[in-house]
């Protein structure tokens, strides 16, 4: 399979941090969508397993340096002491952060519920250029 320069589908005066915040909403949008509704209990060992196993998916999309999802264990509801008790994943348990790299530019964004919004906020922590 040839390999295509994908930058000739973009805004040839799109900058490199905007592009890399573009590549840090896409992935940010990706990972919550996955995971909003997802069935879920209160064992941590299937906590851990859905933490894990959508880290590792969204870890193979272009430019992602890193990612860590943290579900909010406190907020879990229902521990299958009937087929019927379970929880599902929102946006109010979900915290996580993910690191992409575009060219010489690092973003680090998260998801977070914020109590004041009362809003699972995407959000862009830090950007930096990366001295070569």
């Amino acid at each position: 399979m040839p390999i295509t320069n994908e930058n000739i589908y973009f805004s040839s005066d799109l900058s490199g941090r905007e592009r890399a915040c573009f590549e840090a909403g896409i992935k940010l949008g990706a990972l919550y969508h996955i995971l909003c509704g997802i069935p879920i209990t209160s064992d941590e060992k299937i906590i851990n397993s859905i933490e894990n196993g959508i880290e590792t998916a969204i870890s193979c999309q272009p430019y992602v340096q890193s990612v860590k999802i943290t579900l909010d264990k406190g907020n879990i509801k229902g521990n299958k002491s009937t087929q019927f008790d379970y929880d599902e994943i929102s946006g109010k348990i979900i915290h996580a952060e993910l690191t992409v790299k575009y060219n010489t530019i690092e973003v680090l964004a998260k998801i977070d519920w914020i109590e004041d919004l009362q809003y699972p906020l995407m959000f862009i922590e830090k950007i930096h250029e990366i001295k070569r």
